[in-house]
């Protein structure tokens, strides 16, 4: 309803006028805040206004409680041009005091005072007016209410100054108007509240309230609060519900007799503004039928929720409006004709799925769908029954009765009133809009109804597009269910048209789901209307698997399913005959699952030898009525694969049908709370497959079965009669491929017809057909070089088949040697060999065998840890190939040699370290060295000479090395010099003990000293701590040598000396045998302190090499001798440590 909140003014009504357009105009321009009583929320809102002289009649009725809020004034405005202030006294202060007595005496207090000035700026340049005329208005009238009275501008002459002034008179009319409604809307709804609670009197009358609380809403609707505004029609739609209730279960009100009239008139509802304010029309004059009342109620709540941005919320509210109408019909037993209720029906439901179909944003357009599948599936279903009643479904003609009952529901349907006021502007709307031209339909529900109410060829071209809008929006929200039994309703229709070929369409769609959702006995049913139609169709294939699906349906009468029996065997023989006259005519192929159950699959033995007979027992249940023949039985099977765990191949077959059933990975989760007691416990199922999804048309159970998997490899019989019930049949076939094989398809011949299993009993049996390779593997431990190892020999002998002289040849690399271990000839074991022959005495097939070896790797002289490589050579009696086997050996023990010095004499250090966990027994240690003039002399004692090392111990020998003078070091760079013991395993018992030699060769360089390092403390009284003295070097040559310039560092550790000065410096040592340096330290602790590190470097300049900077180089440790690396001093504390 187009209204607007009337504002009255007064005074100066010219002036008035001039200012009246400006004000309409820019008042909705803008959103005020609207703050509401009682808590509720604050609102942004737009307010327009309708300006009309002030009337002190109107608001006779707000003073004797009988007022209507839309006619109620919200504002009273009063407008003067008065800028002399003895011109306000002398008459516009009498006028404004008249006229708010006027607004007093009526309890008004909504009013505003606007001043419109017009200043001579000339005269008042440098004038300034103690008081103004505002200011007189403010202290006569509004001292409390100092924002009713404002000054404005006067637009037409001051139009750049006045615009702010312009604007806040809009503010201010804004504010004051929402202030205004809000007290009227309090006052009003205390009007409405005080009318509902005399709703038992007996003069009460609903439509009066009704239109009471109508206008309420309309306020609400006006201002934008369109949620409020629903929930007032809301409030009535219960209320009249509630009210027709009691009616039934107690006395019937006086007013419920205005709703007795009979529902000649059966209107549907019409968004149409035009149509709506005729109805009002006829609620105000109490002459509205039920049916108008309820579509008008129904039409509001349509307009404010489209208004709302909710067009879902229509279709959704619409079956509950249509339900509980007519229920209310039969309530209150009125009279209607036969038809009526049906087309209002059709007429509103057409009606809001207009509505919906123009949503343009995807979100609405699937929440609409969601609620307008059912409606279209509601207007298909009334259009059937109207079609059906009126002769117009097909293969019937309309009698003369059935036309007139098509005349007399037309005419109670009415003319669609055109919309003459929004014509324009829909039109630009449906041009901006593209929609489809299925799901737009271009008359009005009405006239759609009424045409197709006009022939059968119009009805018919309805109820189809009805039909496959509904099937379509179904499917759309994945409503696969309710799409399916609406294409029953299309099937049968079809049917009807004599059209079996489209029917089976819809018909085998139903029964997939049917038998997906397992409900047999309307399988079963459509099974039925599927062989009419392939009758018709004379379509012999699929009508021969039809006959044969419907004679195995348990929920069908025997009489039924024996008649279909007949006609398969019937159907049989002419697909025989076709097949005689066209060779290449295909078998056709059927579900067995249909037509037999699958009990059980057993086989004898799960691991078969090839070549061997692969036996199987199923146990099959048939469905048939009577006993059939068989050609044959086949039970295919199929090599299992086993791909990665990751890759997608077994993501997918993990989910197949027929699968044997595998354990998923569950996994326990506890949850622990801070105190380490149990909080929660629970499972988890990391499965990295695809989760399950909601199935779709796509994922449905197919009627025809899957794809016939490859019957090369099958266990078969032929000539089979099965009888009804349980039969049990051997299988049998030869095992030929070697492999792990799972049973995969079932298909049973009978004459051209082919029964095939979509799935097999889930945890079914795999088998095995076997032929294993034969095979030998060495297995062992860590294995250490130098002490027997264990070796395990494992033969597998698989299928190959063992002469009774069988053997096996071991052969072993340089340095590698192996036995049989336990074996003992004579009173000893036997030696071990590099050639190991290993008897297999009557080794049969498929045994495995282990035998115990012990192999002996020589230790080489070695100074790492490297692992020392061997291998071992095979020769099998199964292969003309040998196998080679890969061995690592870690050295039992390692050996180092160090050089050290003791003035000019020389001593080697040999360093014997253990690697492995075993304890060794060393003996017979010496050193040797070949070249002339080099003497070595055994310094160890004779304790030394049997010893045990383990892991964790290190044994030193000590050797010093003498060479002759005479023999320069030039002459003899590097010696070499040799060092040999024994050792043997400490686990062993010293009976059977036996030493392995060992021998290194070390390479020794640099062992002559050529320079030697002396220092020496000097202090000046007593060494103490933080007193300086004197660090003394002597550096001395022993040998000549062309190293002439050295460097010396001093390296004194931070926590004990302190070096006062430079602590290196570079000295030559051309000219002088030795050379002395002296230096300043500080000794920073008390006690036995070692002296500082002196090191000794080549000094090598940059003249004598091409480097851009001199570079120093490390003497190697024999060529320096330090006399004094190992002294200390003692230090005493400070005689001031107090301090």
């Amino acid at each position: 309803m187009n209204c607007k909140p009337i504002v009255t003014y007064s005074g100066d009504t010219r002036l008035f006028k001039t200012l009246e357009a400006h004000i309409v105009a820019a008042l909705p321009a803008d959103t005020a805040e609207w703050k509401r009583s009682y808590g509720r929320p604050v609102k942004n809102v737009r307010v327009e206004a309708a300006f009309q002289p002030f009337d002190a009649k109107a608001l006779e009725k707000f003073r004797d409680g009988s007022w209507s809020i839309l006619n109620h004034p919200v504002l009273h405005v009063y407008v003067t041009e008065c800028n002399d202030v003895e011109a306000y006294r002398a008459s516009v202060k009498e006028e404004i005091d008249q006229w708010l007595r006027t607004l007093n005496g009526y309890n008004v207090t909504d009013w505003m005072i606007l001043l419109v000035e017009t200043l001579d700026i000339k005269k008042s340049k440098n004038i300034l007016p103690r008081t103004t005329v505002l200011d007189k208005i403010r202290v006569d009238f509004a001292s409390k209410n100092g924002d009713r009275c404002l000054s404005l501008l006067n637009h037409s002459k001051f139009e750049m100054k006045a615009t702010e002034s312009f604007r806040c008179l809009l503010q201010r009319i804004r504010h004051l108007m929402l202030t205004g409604y809000n007290k009227n809307i309090v006052k009003y709804e205390e009007l409405i509240r005080s009318n509902r609670e005399n709703r038992i009197q007996e003069n009460w009358n609903f439509i009066d309230y009704f239109l009471l609380q109508e206008q309420l809403a309309f306020v609400l609707e006006m201002l934008g609060q369109y949620s409020e505004a629903l929930v007032q029609y809301d409030e009535l739609d219960a209320l009249f519900s509630q009210f027709i209730l009691n009616s039934v279960y107690g006395e019937k009100q006086k007013w419920l007799h205005i709703f007795d009239q009979p529902l000649y008139a059966f209107h549907g509802i019409s968004l149409n503004p035009v149509k709506m304010n005729e109805t009002r029309k006829k609620i105000i004059s109490q002459s509205v039928n039920l049916l108008e009342f309820r579509s008008y109620l129904f039409e509001r709540q349509c307009l404010l929720l489209d208004a709302n941005g909710k067009p879902w919320e229509i279709a959704e509210r619409l079956l509950p409006f249509l339900f509980s109408t007519l229920r209310e019909i039969e309530a209150l037993k009125l009279e209607t004709p036969e038809g009526a209720l049906a087309c209002w029906e059709f007429v509103c439901a057409l009606e809001v799925l207009n509505l919906c179909d123009k949503v343009q944003e995807s979100k609405d357009i699937h929440k609409c769908s969601q609620y307008s599948a059912p409606i279209w599936n509601l207007a298909k279903d009334k259009l059937y029954s109207l079609g059906k009643q009126c002769g117009l479904l097909p293969g019937f003609t309309p009698t003369s009765e059935q036309l007139h009952t098509v005349v007399h529901l037309s005419a109670g349907m009415g003319d669609t009133v055109p919309d003459q006021e929004n014509t324009l502007e829909v039109d630009t709307k449906e041009k901006a809009k593209p929609h489809s031209p299925v799901r737009k339909p271009k008359k009005s529900a009405t006239d759609s109804l009424k045409e197709a109410l006009g022939s059968n060829q119009a009805f018919t071209k309805l109820y189809l597009e009805l039909s496959e809008l509904a099937i379509s929006t179904y499917k759309h929200v994945s409503r696969l269910r309710s799409a399916r039994l609406v294409g029953l309703d299309l099937g049968n229709f079809y049917i009807t048209l004599n059209e079996p070929q489209k029917a089976v369409v819809f018909f085998t769609d139903l029964l997939r789901e049917l038998k997906t959702e397992s409900w047999h006995y309307l399988a079963s049913q459509t099974l039925l209307e599927l062989a009419s139609c392939y009758q018709k169709m004379e379509d012999s294939v699929n009508y021969t698997k039809t006959c044969s699906a419907i004679s195995c349906c348990l929920d069908l009468e025997t009489l039924v399913r024996t008649f279909y029996f007949d006609e398969f065997l019937k159907s049989l023989k002419k697909l025989q005959e076709l097949r005689n006259v066209d060779i290449d005519a295909l078998n056709v192929v059927a579900v067995l699952d249909d037509h037999f159950k699958i009990i059980d699959i057993a086989i004898a033995d799960t691991s078969i030898i090839q070549d061997d007979t692969v036996a199987v027992v199923l146990r099959i249940e048939s469905n048939f009525p009577r006993e059939i023949f068989c050609e044959q039985l086949l039970l295919s099977f199929e090599m299992d694969s086993k791909p990665a765990p990751d890759s997608p191949s077994s993501q997918a077959t993990a989910t197949q049908p027929g699968e044997p059933l595998a354990l998923l990975p569950i996994t326990v989760h506890l949850d622990y709370k801070q105190d380490q007691s149990l909080s929660c416990a629970s499972v988890a199922c990391d499965n990295k497959a695809k989760q399950p999804v909601r199935r779709t048309s796509s994922t449905r159970r197919k009627i025809s079965p899957t794809q016939r998997t490859d019957f090369t490899n099958c266990v078969a019989s032929e000539k089979l009669l099965l009888q009804p019930g349980l039969n049990v049949v051997s299988l049998g076939t030869k095992a030929k491929r070697v492999g792990t094989w799972s049973f995969k398809q079932l298909a049973i011949q009978v004459e051209n017809v082919e029964f095939l299993s979509e799935s097999l009993p889930q945890g079914l049996p795999s088998f095995e057909i076997i032929t294993k390779a034969s095979s030998a593997v060495l297995n062992f431990m860590n294995l250490i070089a130098g002490v027997e190892q264990p070796v395990k020999l494992i033969i597998s002998g698989g299928s190959f088949r063992f002469p009774k002289d069988a053997s096996i040849v071991l052969k072993c690399s340089k340095n590698l040697k192996m036995r049989l271990a336990g074996t003992i000839v004579g009173d000893e074991k036997p030696g071990f060999e590099r050639e190991l022959v290993v008897n297999l005495r009557d080794f049969q097939s498929f045994e495995e065998r282990a035998i115990e070896l012990e192999a002996l790797c020589d230790l080489p002289g070695r100074r790492e840890e490297k692992p020392i490589e061997q291998k071992v050579t095979l020769q099998v009696p199964w292969s003309r190939n040998e196998i080679q086997i890969p061995l690592h050996f870690l050295p039992a023990l390692i050996a180092s040699c160090r050089l050290h010095s003791s003035g000019s004499r020389k001593f080697l250090q040999v360093i014997l370290k253990g690697v492995s966990d075993h304890k060794l027994i060393l003996k017979d240690a010496g050193m040797t060295c070949a070249a002339e003039g080099v003497t070595i002399i055994d310094i160890n004692p004779p304790s030394q000479n049997e010893m045990v090392m383990s892991k964790t111990l290190s044994i030193s020998y000590l050797y010093e090395i003498q060479v002759e003078a005479l023999k320069a070091e030039s002459e003899l760079p590097v010696i070499h010099v040799d060092y040999r013991m024994k050792f043997a395993d400490s686990n062993l018992p010293s009976d059977v003990r036996y030493y392995i030699p060992y021998s290194v060769t070390f390479d020794v360089m640099d062992y002559t000293t050529l320079f030697t390092i002396c220092a020496k403390i000097e202090p000046s009284e007593l060494c103490r701590v933080n007193s300086v003295c004197h660090l003394n070097l002597r550096i001395s040559k022993v040998h000549a040598n062309p190293f002439t310039d050295l460097m010396y560092e001093v390296l004194a550790d931070q926590n004990m000396w302190v070096v006062v000065g430079r602590t290196a410096g570079v000295i030559s040592m051309e000219e002088v045998e030795s050379h002395s340096i002296t230096l300043d330290v500080l000794p920073l602790a008390a006690g036995f302190l070692p002296l500082p590190n002196i090191r000794l470097s080549k000094y090598i300049s940059k003249s004598k090499t091409n480097d851009t900077h001199p570079r120093l180089q490390p003497f190697p440790p024999g060529q320096i001798y330090n006399s004094t690396k190992s002294m200390q001093i003692h230090v005493l504390a400070s005689t001031n440590a107090e301090i």
